[in-house]
C-alpha cells in the first residue's frame, strides 16, 4: 500500500495520524515558540490544517502478494497546538483520491479506500537545535494511541475478489515517530514556492492492529510518504485556515 499518507505537518499533528510514521534519526531538541507567520510575530495557540500537495503515497509488503502500493491526491489532517508545541492533537483525518471519498488506485489493479476511524492522537512540536534533514522543528508522536486507527479496503481484482479489510494505527510496535517541519522561509521546505510552513513524513509506517480482524492478503505495515502545507486560524474556532505560522526557538 503505497498510501497511508506523504502527510506532514510543519506545526502540528498528526499526521498523524495518520495519514500519518516510525524510524528517524535522534535529534537535540529544545523548547520551540510557535508564531503568527514570522520570527518576531505574536506567539500563537490554536487549531491547525494540515493539507497535503502533490501526492501521498502508501506502501507495505503483503504476503504472498509483494508490494502494495497506493496513490493518493488529497490527504487533510485537522487538530491544535500550543504555542510552546505542547498539547498537539489531531481530531481529523481524511485520506482520498479527490477530496470528496473518492477511491485511491494501487498498483494491484484496483483501489484503496482510506477511512479514519478513531483520531484522537496526541503529539508535541519541538525545535530542533541540530536541523536534522534541514528542519526547523519536528512534530513527535508517541507509538501505541489506541485512539488513532486508520480502515484500509483494498481491491485486488488480479489476486483475490474479495476486497481485503486492514486496520492500521499506533501500536505497542510502532516506535515513536518524527515529521519533520519546515518554516515558510526555510530554502530546505518541500516546495519552496509557497511561503509557508510545511511538514513532511517520508517512510514512517502504521502498523496492522492485531486487535482487529484484518484479512490474509493485508500488509503488515503501510509506510506513509507525503507532504503538506501548515496553517492556522486567524479568527479563532472560525473553521477558516488563513493564518501563516513560524517556529522558533524559545
Amino acid at each position: 500500500m503505497k498510501s497511508l499518507a506523504r502527510v506532514s505537518a510543519p506545526l502540528a499533528l498528526a499526521a498523524a495520524a495518520l495519514i500519518l510514521l516510525p524510524g528517524t534519526a535522534v535529534a537535540a531538541d529544545s523548547l520551540p515558540t510557535i508564531r503568527k507567520g514570522t520570527a518576531t510575530a505574536a506567539p500563537y495557540s490554536g487549531r491547525i490544517q494540515a493539507l497535503s500537495f502533490g501526492e501521498v503515497y502508501f506502501s507495505g509488503n503483503a504476503p504472498f502478494i509483494g508490494l502494495v502500493d497506493t496513490t493518493c491526491q488529497y490527504a487533510q489532517l485537522r487538530g491544535g497546538v500550543n504555542s510552546d508545541g505542547t498539547g498537539g492533537y489531531v481530531n481529523f483525518v481524511q485520506i482520498d483520491n479527490n477530496g470528496s471519498g473518492g477511491a485511491c488506485p494501487n498498483n494491484q489493479g484496483g483501489t484503496t479506500t482510506i477511512t479514519a476511524i478513531d483520531t484522537n492522537g496526541t503529539g508535541v512540536i519541538r525545535y530542533d537545535d541540530d536541523h536534522v534533514n534541514s528542519r526547523d522543528t519536528f512534530l513527535k508522536l508517541p507509538g501505541d494511541q489506541p485512539g488513532v486507527k486508520i480502515k484500509a479496503v483494498i481491491e485486488m481484482p488480479a489476486v483475490t475478489t474479495e476486497p481485503q479489510t486492514c486496520y492500521y494505527g499506533l501500536t505497542a510496535d510502532t516506535p515513536d515517530m518524527e515529521i519533520d517541519l519546515y518554516n515558510p522561509d526555510n530554502p530546505n521546505r518541500p516546495d519552496t514556492g509557497v511561503a509557508q510552513a510545511q511538514g513532511s513524513a517520508q517512510g514512517q509506517q502504521f502498523y496492522l492492529m492485531t486487535s482487529e480482524t484484518n484479512d490474509v492478503y493485508c500488509p503488515e505495515a503501510a509506510a506513509a510518504f507525503a507532504n503538506v502545507v501548515v496553517k492556522g486560524e486567524t479568527v479563532a474556532n472560525s473553521g477558516t485556515y488563513d493564518q501563516k505560522l513560524y517556529a522558533t526557538k524559545a
